[in-house]
């Protein structure tokens, strides 16, 4: 049993920041492209979404894009001004867009965000949760340093119960991933993989005498 995806539990799988831009195979020389290649996260995402998809679940993915002009990036911390300085994820370019590997189908919500570092701020995403009737959040992608312990805390906040599967997220780092999912994610979500969270959302609630 996955604690927060009991029987009976709705869930939904958010997929963060996996983008062209960020994860995409031609970012040769980023540590975080090369973890997620390294980790084989892709895939599983993608196996994972399917099986969302298959039990009726929302499969929703975050992304962070920049408006053509900038207007409205707000530079208040160094990522956001490395981001605006390298001028990449602009909204609507092959940079911003979804990675091939996780393939966005019919049914799917694209969540897009344009200031932040947590896929809730400035989004519709809490208001489309709340419409699909979700208890949990599962959270996959990218990063395990920031986005998704952003997350995470603001779904916490929201009243939402988390699930991370770990076997399907990545970091900056092989180190600091380590350090976030066995010191300060398992605070606020459970760590779980992605054949667990299969199953969870397959299971019946039992049926009562």
């Amino acid at each position: 049993m996955v604690k927060g995806l009991e029987p009976g539990k709705r869930a939904a799988l958010l997929i963060s920041e996996c983008q062209n831009g960020i994860v995409g195979g031609g970012m040769s020389g980023s540590p975080l492209a090369a973890e997620v290649s390294k980790r084989s996260i892709l895939p599983k995402i993608a196996e994972l979404a399917e099986a969302f998809r298959a039990a009726g679940l929302p499969v929703m993915h975050c992304t962070i894009t920049l408006p053509p002009d900038l207007k409205g990036w707000n530079v208040n911390c160094v990522l956001a001004a490395r981001l605006a300085k390298e001028a990449k994820l602009i909204s609507g370019s092959e940079a911003a867009a979804v990675v091939p590997e996780i393939p966005v189908l019919h049914g799917d919500s694209v969540v897009e965000r344009h200031h932040g570092m947590s896929p809730f701020t400035g989004t519709g995403l809490d208001a489309e949760l709340r419409r699909h009737g979700i208890d949990a959040v599962v959270l996959a992608g990218v990063s395990t340093n920031i986005a998704l312990p952003g997350a995470a805390t603001e779904a916490v906040g929201l009243g939402y119960h988390v699930i991370l599967a770990e076997d399907c997220v990545a970091g900056g780092t092989a180190e600091t991933h380590q350090l976030q999912i066995t010191m300060h994610l398992p605070l606020i979500a459970t760590i779980s993989d992605s054949a667990s969270i299969v199953q969870a959302i397959n299971a019946k609630p039992e049926a009562r005498p």
